[in-house]
């Protein structure tokens, strides 16, 4: 289940009106404020608060259809608000459009570039456009790993190569942020895990920010240092993921000599206990250092402790969970 400090963080979000505690994060690279957006009758953004720390990978979270293609299109100036205001890079991107793009990099589709090319000549046409040296290209491809055959053609390349390139491609000229709308989308498991991995590394590698999109959870929780749960045009939660794991308690499942007298000893001590046969105690409510706690409470009292586990939910289960409960909140 998802601990009752995880519901109390999103509860203590709304009440103040913000979506994270901004005076533990460092400056902002994307800030979103009271940011509304419709097309037509239909409202796809409410409100939208968000503030994506510099040097972090941020995991903007959510299903299909939610926002957040939409919250990207506002980042990068190709929309516009109807209310509120947003800032990139320290610039506001209605006023100041192309400023921010000049140190910005983005991978908003699927990658493309022209088949008959090798990477150094596709990545020559945009070092060319930017002004950028030739040593560029070199660095870039350094950054994303990339070292294939100079009269390989990209035809030939693999999904994950592809995609690689197009970072490579994103990556020209230094740009403080990038901003990528589901970056591993098509890619197969080994393709996946190259990209997972690269995305991490970048900050330190490029100094730079990565802002991306995606609904694939198993991704969001191996790689984002950051993230927010996008639902129904709102923000539900924003931590990182260092306070997102210390919120979400877990179920200790105690293996003892009597689970019974286990029981009645923790329950004195305070915690919520139940039993599940002779032997084993399920204890709710229970992160890391709590979990220590109880196993040095039961030998104490003298019972023996064969095995503890703590069983915390996955990201995908705390998903689940915090997007059903907001839904039957709204009915």
């Amino acid at each position: 289940m998802l601990g009752h400090k995880a519901r109390h963080l999103v509860r203590r979000q709304r009440q103040d009106g913000r979506t994270a505690p901004h005076t533990t994060m460092p400056s902002a690279a994307i800030e979103l404020d009271a940011v509304d957006k419709s097309y037509g009758k239909r409202q796809i953004l409410k409100g939208l608060r968000l503030s994506v720390p510099e040097r972090s990978v941020f995991a903007f979270l959510g299903n299909n259809g939610h926002g957040k293609s939409t919250t990207i299109r506002l980042v990068t100036g190709l929309a516009a608000p109807d209310r509120g205001s947003i800032r990139v890079l320290g610039r506001d991107i209605t006023c100041q459009r192309r400023q921010v793009l000049a140190q910005m990099g983005c991978l908003i589709e699927a990658p493309s570039a022209y088949p008959n090319l090798n990477a150094r000549e596709f990545l020559g046409i945009g070092a060319r456009l930017k002004d950028l040296p030739a040593s560029e290209i070199d660095r870039a491809l350094e950054l994303v790993g990339l070292h294939p055959a100079p009269r390989q053609r990209i035809e030939h390349y693999s999904l994950g190569m592809r995609q690689r390139l197009a970072l490579a491609h994103a990556l020209l000229g230094r740009p403080r942020l990038l901003v990528l709308d589901e970056p591993t989308n098509g890619l197969d498991p080994d393709g996946i895990r190259e990209i997972r991995a690269l995305l991490s590394g970048l900050p330190e590698a490029a100094d730079c920010t990565i802002f991306f999109a995606s609904h694939y959870l198993d991704e969001v929780e191996k790689t984002a240092t950051h993230l927010a749960l996008l639902h129904e045009g709102r923000i539900l939660l924003q931590a990182s993921a260092a306070e997102l794991e210390r919120q979400l308690a877990g179920v200790l499942a105690l293996d003892l000599d009597d689970a019974a007298q286990g029981a009645r000893v923790l329950e004195a001590m305070g915690h919520v206990a139940r039993t599940e046969g002779p032997h084993r105690v399920l204890v709710g409510g229970v992160d890391r250092e709590l979990a220590g706690t109880v196993n040095s409470q039961l030998v104490q009292a003298g019972l023996v402790l064969y095995q503890s586990v703590l069983r915390k939910p996955t990201l995908e289960q705390w998903f689940l969970q915090m997007t059903a409960a907001e839904g039957a909140s709204a009915c």
